[in-house]
Parts: C-alpha cells; structure tokens; sequence
C-alpha cells in the first residue's frame, strides 16, 4: 500500500495491514492495554481535581497496583506487570495502541507463536522494569533530585521493542520516501526505525519532561529485547533452513548491536561491543556463542526477508573460515568411510 503527496511517499507493508482475524495473544494484549488504561484515566481524573484543589502535586495520584513507584514496588511487585498494559500520556497511548494491533498481529503471525508475542510484551517488559526501579533506588542514594515517591512508565516495550523486531523482519523496506525538496532526498527505511525512535524518545525526555529514570527505561529496554532477539528467543523448527533445527535467537550478520547505530559512530563502538562479546558471550557464556554454520543459516533466513548481505573484510575472512570448517568436515569423513570400508587381501 501506497500514499502519494508531494514532498512524500508513504509505503505500508500489505503484510502489516492485514487485520482479518486478529490472533489471540495480540487481541487480548490490545484489549487488556485499552481497558486498563481507560479505567486508570478515569480514576487519575478524578483524584487529581481534589489534589488540585488542596494544592497537591497532581503527580502523586497514582494507583500503586498498576502503576509501577519506586517505593511501593516492594508492596505492590504484581506492577512490574501490570504497568506494560497502561498508559497515562494520550500521545503514548494512541501510538501503543496502534504499534500493538498492527504490528502485534503481524508479528504474531510471522512468529507462529502467541506465547511469544505475549512473553515479548509481558516478561520482557516486567525484567525490565525490575531493573530500571533497582537502579533508580540505587542512583536516589546519591542524588536527591531522584523521586521514588513519582511513578515511573513500565511500558516502552512495545514503543522501543517493537521497532527491534521490524528492522528484523523488513530492514530494506522503506517507510517513507521524501522528493522535491532542496538538500532532502531520502528513503526512511525500517532498518533506521530503532535508532530513530531512541534518539526521538531521549531527546523528549532531556528537553521536555526531564526525567533521567525514564530516559534509562527507554535504553535499557532497547538492549533488553535486542539482546533476546539476538541470542535467546525459539521459534518453531518450520521458519529454520534446516527442517532439523529450531531457531534460536538471530545469529545474522546485519543484525549485529553495530548495525543498529549511524556509521559516525561505528568505529567507536565496534571495538566495545565486540569487547562485551567476548567477555559476556565467550568468556561467561550468559548466551551461547555462534558457530559459523548458525550465521550462515541466520544469513540465508535474513536475506530471504530482503536483508542486504555484509561485504567486507570481516565477511570475507568469516566466508574462508567455513569453507575451510566445511572441508575439514568432509575429510574427515571420507576418513572414516575408509577406515570402516572391509579390506580383501589376496
């Protein structure tokens, strides 16, 4: 699907847009998120006119059962939860909203797996906010301008996780295209959306609402859900290459931390992430570290969804590794078919 104007061109993937029969995990998230979140508006509203009224931060009407505070997590832990379903900001509302129904459905289906749209949104986004309220509790230590008594959004999962996963599924396909305006020609692709969407999201954040814990719950959701997609989530065997083996995790190149970060500051931060690799990865094995076979595999899976393939020296150097992996396989092989072979002596 297309629309046409002058100075844009906006694309929809048909895929995205098909709702006819909305899966089971996506309506009942999109249900429970719009229910909860209009019953909180309406009981916010109406505490928040007395606090007015006596001179109270209207910040402090909160309900601590879904609201995710600081200081009452300890009291409340079911909040954890229950703060992925609600909002209180209209504008995050209405672009959950949107994000969980389309995106949710599509991604429901691609995935085969309504336990793991929900198990994405709901334990993903609770490991999250448990480690976003510990830090904020530790960082109050030191600095007074940090509240615990103000609650905190413990729902970025579907606004910043959501974006990780359509890079995943359609990185070369563009969003929108911008034409006839001097100094700006360019194609917004879905491989852009997650940076985009940080820097838009931190930039909100440090300039109009001030608040460094929900800054933090912004980027630490952003490496929660990549750091799963990349190494730990299990689709079912039938979306592998091979028939043989289930799909763990996104071992493919394009999908690497890097690739998610403008080219200004790759150099700076290739050296970090793969210092974080080898120490967490190979060195403490927090996740199982890929076989050249599982990047292979992951690439072809990758290309199939129009990734472009990495060129370089580091692809060419990983293409000689296998062949030389894959020969020394097949040697060793006829070596035993030899060995085994029953020899005639005449």
């Amino acid at each position: 699907m297309k629309f046409v104007s002058r100075h844009f061109d906006i694309y929809f993937p048909d895929a995205a847009l098909d709702l006819g029969g909305i899966p089971p995990a996506t309506g009942w998230l999109t249900f429970t998120y719009v229910a909860w979140t209009i019953a909180l508006s309406i009981v916010r509203t109406r505490y928040i006119k007395e606090a007015l009224s006596n001179d109270m931060d209207p910040r402090l009407v909160i309900v601590p059962f879904v609201q995710m505070v600081p200081n009452r997590v300890f009291y409340n832990p079911l909040s954890l939860v229950f703060s992925n379903l609600v909002d209180i900001e209209p504008w995050k509302f209405l672009l959950n909203f949107f994000n969980l129904l389309i995106g949710g459905s599509f991604i429901e289906r691609f995935w085969q797996s309504p336990r793991e749209l929900a198990k994405f949104v709901l334990i993903l986004g609770t490991i999250t906010n448990l480690i976003v309220v510990l830090i904020t509790i530790i960082l109050s230590m030191f600095s007074s301008a940090i509240r615990l008594d103000l609650p905190l959004d413990g729902n970025y999962t579907i606004l910043v996780g959501f974006p990780i996963i359509y890079k995943q599924l359609f990185p070369e396909t563009t969003i929108f295209e911008t034409k006839n305006l001097p100094f700006i020609s360019k194609n917004f692709r879905f491989k852009l959306l997650p940076i985009f969407t940080l820097l838009v999201l931190s930039f909100v954040q440090l300039l109009w609402f001030h608040h460094f814990s929900q800054l933090l719950s912004i980027w630490i959701t952003f490496f929660t859900c990549y750091f799963y997609l990349r190494f730990y989530q299990r689709l079912p065997a039938s979306m592998a290459e091979d028939a043989e083996f289930e799909v763990v995790g996104d071992a493919s190149e394009t999908f690497q931390l890097i690739y998610f970060f403008p080219d200004l500051v790759k150099p700076v931060l290739e050296p970090i992430f793969d210092y974080l690799y080898q120490k967490f990865i190979v060195d403490w094995r927090i996740a199982t570290p890929f076989r050249v076979y599982d990047i292979e595999q992951a690439n072809i899976l990758a290309q199939k969804r129009g990734a472009k393939p990495v060129e370089g020296s580091e692809a060419e150097e990983r293409r000689k590794k296998l062949a030389l992996q894959v020969l020394e396989e097949r040697l060793l092989d006829n070596k035993n078919t030899e060995s085994s072979t029953p020899q005639n002596d005449v």
